[in-house]
């Protein structure tokens, strides 16, 4: 019975090396670490309108207006064309954890399955600002792609399929995704930073010799501010090094698809894992 026993568990070893589970655990780590990555994108794209928003506000104020409900509408008439862009950004980061999702599936042979309500987001996006129509293109390829591998019943040996045919796409997503955040949303807080500076230096000159005890506390608050936008473009750096870094370990996984069960891709592929880690520790309370 013993000797039954180890027969079919040197078996079950022997095809586990032979499939490549070691590896493929290894990859399962990186999707896994990259979904925890991708968690508070949805947060950070809900800023790109808001910090338009107080962009706006801040400028209404030196000029003269004070009504927050008018100030408030105002702006977000002023800044509709990044609300459009936020709603997109959060759907692509939608197909984005679905597809990391599949490849995590198919690395442990599990069943793929995916929010199928995901189709009728892709299929109803517009076009926006920073997310163009030829990026919604790129979605609904993804969607497609994710829709084949859980209703054709893909496991395992389809791993390496799901990566080369969805690379291309993956690739230039990613890249899209960083670019905002990196240069369109940075430069927002950018000019959230000037039009407040702007305010609080003209209030505090027009009041220093007036109301002391309130520039003190005037300036107190205008450093608040400061140096909250100034770890949010930080962290907005470091959002984008993590895409990019996802790119990268997508990309290996890509080039090394023929040998995904070999000790040199595990090895590599747990090389971005361990740079993903620390990357997601320094925006952990930063949105």
């Amino acid at each position: 019975m013993r000797k039954i026993r180890f027969v079919i568990y040197s078996l079950a070893v022997a095809s586990c090396l032979i499939e490549g589970c070691v590896s493929n655990k290894s990859i399962k780590e990186f999707t896994g670490t990259s979904i925890e990555a991708t968690r508070r994108l949805p947060v950070l794209a809900d800023d790109l309108a808001e910090s338009c928003v107080r962009q706006k506000q801040y400028a209404s104020i030196r000029e003269g207006t004070f009504d927050p409900v008018k100030l408030r509408h105002d702006a977000e008439k002023e800044c509709v064309s990044l609300k459009a862009s936020e709603k997109n950004f959060i759907v692509a980061n939608k197909v984005l954890v679905q597809y990391l999702h599949t490849l995590d599936k198919l690395a442990g042979d599990d069943i793929v399955t995916y929010d199928k309500s995901i189709d009728k987001l892709v299929a109803n996006l517009g076009d926006s600002k920073l997310i163009p129509k030829a990026q919604v293109t790129t979605l609904s390829k993804l969607v497609n792609l994710i829709g084949d591998a859980s209703s054709n019943g893909w496991r395992r040996k389809k791993l390496g399929k799901a990566i080369t045919l969805a690379n291309p796409d993956i690739q230039t997503l990613l890249s899209t995704l960083s670019a905002i955040i990196k240069n369109d949303y940075v430069q927002l807080l950018q000019n959230e930073q000037l039009a407040a500076k702007n305010l609080y230096l003209a209030t505090i000159k027009e009041n220093v010799k007036k109301e002391p005890i309130t520039i003190i506390l005037l300036q107190q608050q205008w450093d608040r501010e400061f140096k909250l936008l100034e770890e949010r473009k930080i962290a907005a750096g470091t959002y984008a090094d993590i895409l990019t870094t996802i790119a990268q370990g997508h990309q290996l996984l890509f080039d090394k698809q023929a040998r995904l069960s070999g000790k040199e891709v595990r090895k590599e592929i747990l090389d971005y894992t361990s740079k993903l880690v620390p990357l997601i520790g320094e925006i952990h309370d930063k949105f």
